[in-house]
């Protein structure tokens, strides 16, 4: 029985002392299931469009916040038509279209 009993309190101690290790990593892993089948976001569904090409290809004319708030990246200001259906986006200086535009 006691044999059992430091195995038990062996066990505890070794689990205790390697959670703290995993708690002070600051590192985050992401694994992505599959490689997007071309660059074009819009002629496919793989699942790892959003990570690879949204996040490290395009930027967007704004992006969300930390707390889910809409955010000015590309676009400086932005303004909505009272019936909502034309948003008008201002530009930062020297943003410029795929083409050079």
């Amino acid at each position: 029985m006691r044999l059992w009993k430091t195995i038990l309190a062996a066990a505890v101690l070794a689990l205790a002392a390697g959670s703290q290790a995993f708690a002070a990593r600051t590192d985050l892993v992401i694994g992505i299931p599959l490689e997007p089948p071309h660059l074009d976001p819009t002629a496919g569904a793989a699942a790892a469009i959003k990570e690879v090409l949204y996040a490290n290809v395009f930027e967007g004319l704004t992006r969300i916040g930390p707390n889910g708030e809409v955010l000015p990246d590309l676009a400086e200001s932005w303004t909505i038509s009272d019936d909502g259906k034309v948003y008008t986006f201002k530009l930062h200086t020297g943003v410029k279209f795929h083409d050079g535009a």
